[in-house]
């Protein structure tokens, strides 16, 4: 049969990982499959035209939040174009809200709960006949899964980042995030396997124009740090000009990574750090072990010590955190002066624990994806569209622009960190600054009119005092 893929992926950059794992066990059951992919702001008829002409038997479509109004969009058009043809959905947004779907759309022919690999293995054995329209296949053990990529992946991959996984699950339980659900326990591939891939995807670099980010999709890769140092320090020694992306628990962090880090070269490792909030009581709520007062010196170790770049996440919208305690975050976090700091907004993902306590939380969520909280029993609309203009002046002013000796005089001069952005926001709302703007001389033009005005208005007052001359 010929089985086509199809993925509809956040931006060019970002390729799917599953869409390979899934082609891959097509074809071992002897089908013809390739892989279709485009971004979300690809043009519904664009995508239509590209899925006529190819005209599958079999589509397989992988669905996530940031895709998933746009696949509910096509289902329908999609079926009358290929009437004949299979329609099989999985992934993350359908496995947890199926019934909704198969209702909703009655043009889905199968979908997938949870791990794919093992039921479109089984389906494709049976020419894709199924007697129900809803599987929920167990998966096998992660390690018996093969490598995702084919020698005819990698030259799609340039100017893309290159996802890998040497885990799935998470042993954390944060009430937020799927993975911290009971079903997905943690599911390791060996050392030898991981640092074997890694290597089969180093050898590929000469085919590239540029070094690539190699993304780690583990949700916590160092959660059995010394299998994480492992990896590292063979990554170290690797003869590699790519950098390499980790998402890592601060908690887990010890002075034997610090050690091993420390001796990473500029550019080779970049950290994505979950920080969340700084507050026990919230951190305690929503199930995630980490002690911010023990964990702050580990990641001043990591910006101090090392040259590995460290991003920063921080979640608005958690528990038991309002304006006062998020501008604290806000506060700790810059402090630390992180390479980036990136500032999210809590989502009410379906199947998450976050979603369960929404009436005990007053919360008020967006219906369809991305399902953000707009309102809780802590903070107000008005402060969740306060903080968001906060977050754009954090991302303009820090991470693109990169002003910050600019920020700290503002900081020195209103008392903290989060009034100096506030006051930016405020002056932008005054202005009509656009904050969306991340040109690096327009944006560092604003700050500095707001330093300039400031320091105007101080000597206009000293002036009418006698205390300074004209």
């Amino acid at each position: 049969m010929n089985v086509l893929c199809l993925g509809m992926n956040g931006r060019f950059s970002h390729p799917n990982l599953a869409l390979r794992y899934l082609r891959n066990e097509v074809r071992a059951a002897g089908h013809q499959a390739d892989i279709l992919e485009f971004d979300i702001s690809s043009r519904r008829q664009d995508i239509l035209e590209a899925l006529a002409l190819r005209s599958p038997q079999v589509l397989l479509v992988s669905v996530y939040v940031w895709n998933a109004l746009l696949v509910r969009l096509l289902l329908p058009d999609i079926r009358a174009l290929l009437p004949q043809a299979r329609l099989v959905l999985g992934g993350p947004e359908v496995s947890y809200t199926a019934a909704e779907w198969l209702e909703r759309h009655p043009e889905i022919d199968v979908l997938i709960c949870g791990g794919g690999e093992e039921a479109v293995r089984r389906l494709a054995q049976r020419q894709f006949a199924s007697e129900t329209r809803l599987l929920a296949t167990a998966n096998r053990p992660f390690s018996e899964v093969p490598f995702p990529y084919l020698e005819e992946d990698f030259a799609a991959l340039a100017n893309r980042y290159v996802y890998y996984e040497s885990s799935r699950g998470c042993p954390c339980a944060c009430a937020y995030c799927v993975s911290g659900r009971d079903d997905q326990r943690p599911d390791f591939r060996s050392v030898d396997t991981t640092v074997a891939e890694l290597d089969r995807i180093i050898a590929e670099e000469a085919r590239w124009p540029a070094p690539p980010i190699v993304k780690l999709v583990d949700r916590t890769f160092n959660a059995r740090p010394a299998r994480a140092r492992e990896i590292w320090r063979h990554l170290l020694q690797a003869r590699t000009r790519a950098t390499f992306h980790f998402e890592i628990h601060p908690a887990f962090l010890t002075d034997e990574d610090i050690e091993l880090l420390a001796q990473a070269p500029p550019g080779r490792f970049q950290f994505e750090v979950g920080v969340q909030s700084v507050h026990r009581k919230t951190l305690r709520a929503v199930g995630r072990g980490q002690n911010w007062q023990k964990v702050r010196p580990r990641v001043r170790q990591l910006l101090e010590k090392t040259a590995v770049t460290i991003h920063l996440d921080l979640i608005v919208g958690l528990p038991h955190e309002d304006m006062s305690a998020t501008a604290a975050s806000i506060d700790d976090i810059l402090a630390l002066k992180p390479h980036r700091f990136d500032v999210g907004f809590l989502k009410s993902l379906p199947g998450t624990a976050i979603r369960d306590q929404a009436e005990a939380n007053a919360q008020v969520t967006m219906r369809d994806p991305p399902y953000q909280v707009l309102a809780n029993r802590w903070l107000s609309v008005a402060d969740f569209a306060r903080l968001r203009r906060i977050e754009q002046l954090i991302d303009a002013v820090w991470n693109s622009c990169k002003l910050a000796s600019e920020l700290d005089a503002l900081a020195h001069r209103h008392g903290s960190y989060f009034a100096a952005l506030s006051a930016l926001s405020d002056r932008a709302a005054r202005t009509g600054y656009n904050l969306a703007t991340r040109q690096r001389h327009k944006v560092k033009a604003f700050v500095d009119g707001a330093l300039q005005v400031r320091d105007g208005s101080n000597c206009a007052v000293a002036r009418a005092r006698g205390t300074v001359g004209p």
